[in-house]
């Protein structure tokens, strides 16, 4: 009996120890900074931080929900005449260069679902401390591939992104799940903030209200590459005192379509009727006194005001009437920033740029677009599991990261352990295999326990040991006392009562033994499934 209850005791202990060792390694998301990246020419550029090849070259990337493939520029950027080599590097993100890495694969002639002229190329790229994949296949462009507005290397995240499918192959994600938050970048340099990229999940702390949100379906049968195609129900301005004003001027049947689109330049594109609202309502003299003025940076073909005489309240943008994302003035009347011959970023004082690009008549048939600087105000999920997506108002003052893995059904599941599972720091870059492959080796973002989780294991198996320390002792006893009443006691000639039965003892220690919990947790949150447009 005590052998057999030994060898149950040693089981549980195995066990438990192996969960927790599965809880404590396996990657379930990875977080990838959004912030200024530093350029190997001195110039720090915003945008997702990758490193490439074998010197890990810091390349600042556009999240593309366009293209299925990866575009990082080469030694040649494909610029305007205008721009000098250094200006060039910073207008792209960067300049990977083939011939400095020892680990680039040339893969040759390769079919581009998107379309472009390409030199193919397999090589590292490092997404954290923990994330890096060797071998990935990418595209260094023989071509422009969207000049101004969508300017540095292209993360391809389309409906068959190569990248995803890399990465959850790997095993670090586990479904092909991806959100965004652009960061604070208009207000002044103490307030801006940086933003992330989550593959595999959300950061829950972002979201102003997990509850209040839009999700829709993908829908590619438009002009919307992205499939997040959405209706503006109204436009506000909202002035400091209080007063919100539509630009839509009463009007219910004036619904804007729009595509989401997390690469393109600004806030928004806006048709030239609703602008002219815009511009009845707000006021502001463009520049000198004269006709309009477009910024020609990174904010390309956005509007130009006289710093002392431009709009200086907010903006509230109403998708579907359902989800109300409000955008502050300092990220819709920012600085007009711009690449000098240097290469380093410049701010044009005499200006002040309203990041609204109106459209006009030679492309009022253009399908509206919310732009990057739409992700500094909302937080975009993209899960391509279910096919839909979702947004949520930001919330911008969040400071800690909540990283929360999101399930194919849009179901939010536990936030994911501490340790090196989820750095967003550069590290070493484990082996790996192409993105474009479909037989990726399955790989584990750490191979070492942290400290923390030995602790919690050691913990677990003394919390273990002691419970099944607690039945051996009881059973023991139970049958000692079993044993001291079957034997008669020679000595004594008193007839003695047997001694109660133990039955309603045991039904009441079993009966204490707290239940299995329910297969379904009640503390997960599923995304609203409200759905708005349908197919």
């Amino acid at each position: 009996m005590t052998s057999s209850l030994g060898t149950i005791g040693w089981l549980l202990l195995l066990a438990y120890a192996s969960r927790l060792g599965v809880a404590q390694c396996v990657p379930k998301l990875v977080s990838v900074p959004i912030k200024n990246v530093s350029l190997s020419n001195g110039a720090q550029v915003r945008g997702i931080a990758m490193g490439v090849g074998s010197t890990y070259e810091n390349i600042s990337m556009f999240a593309s929900a366009d293209y299925n493939e990866t575009y990082i520029y080469g030694q040649k950027g494909f610029c305007d005449n205008d721009l000098s080599s250094a200006a060039c590097l910073s207008f792209r993100g960067g300049a990977y260069d083939k011939t400095q890495s020892t680990t680039q694969i040339s893969i040759g002639s390769r079919r581009a679902s998107d379309g472009f002229d390409a030199d193919w190329i397999a090589d590292g790229l490092q997404l954290a401390s923990n994330a890096s994949l060797s071998n990935f296949g990418f595209g260094i462009p023989q071509q422009d591939l969207n000049q101004q507005f969508t300017s540095q290397a292209q993360l391809g995240l389309g409906r068959n992104s190569s990248f995803l499918r890399a990465l959850e192959a790997a095993g670090y994600i586990n479904t092909k799940v991806y959100s965004i938050f652009w960061g604070l970048v208009g207000g002044p340099p103490e307030k801006q903030t940086s933003g992330s990229l989550v593959l595999g999940g959300l950061d829950k702390a972002l979201l102003a209200d997990p509850s209040n949100n839009f999700t829709a379906p993908l829908f590619f049968g438009s002009k919307c590459g992205t499939g997040m195609l959405v209706a503006i129900s109204d436009i506000s301005l909202n002035w400091p005192n209080g007063t919100d004003v539509s630009i839509f001027l009463g009007s219910q049947s004036a619904a804007i379509q729009a595509c989401v689109s997390p690469s393109f330049a600004g806030l928004m594109s806006m048709p030239f009727d609703y602008y002219q609202n815009f511009m009845l309502l707000a006021g502001g003299e463009y520049p000198s006194g004269g006709e309009e003025e477009r910024s020609t940076g990174i904010n390309y073909f956005t509007m130009l005001f006289d710093p002392e005489n431009v709009y200086y309240g907010g903006l509230t943008i109403t998708i579907q009437n359902s989800i109300s994302i409000r955008i502050p003035n300092t990220e819709l009347v920012v600085p007009d920033i711009h690449i000098s011959s240097s290469g380093s970023l410049a701010s044009n004082s005499s200006v002040r740029n309203l990041v609204i690009n109106s459209m006009q008549s030679e492309n009022k048939d253009d399908l509206p677009v919310l732009g990057r600087l739409f992700m500094s105000s909302a937080y975009l999920m993209v899960n391509q599991e279910s096919d839909t997506f979702s947004i949520w108002q930001a919330d911008t003052g969040a400071k800690t990261p909540e990283l929360v893995a999101l399930g194919k059904d849009n179901a939010m599941g536990e936030e994911v352990c501490d340790g090196a599972a989820n750095t967003t720091t550069a590290g070493s870059m484990p082996p790996s295999s192409t993105g474009s492959a479909t037989s990726l080796p399955q790989e584990k973002a750490s191979k070492n326990l942290s400290g923390g989780a030995i602790a919690g294991i050691v913990i677990g198996l003394l919390a273990v040991a002691l419970a099944v320390g607690v039945v051996v002792f009881l059973v023991l006893r139970r049958r000692r006392r079993d044993t001291e009443v079957a034997i008669p006691r020679e000595e004594s000639k008193i007839t003695t009562e047997p001694p109660p039965t133990y039955i309603d003892h045991h039904q009441s220690i079993y009966s204490a033994i707290p239940s299995e919990m329910p297969a379904e947790r009640q503390d997960a949150v599923e995304i609203d499934g409200r759905t708005v447009i349908e197919r």
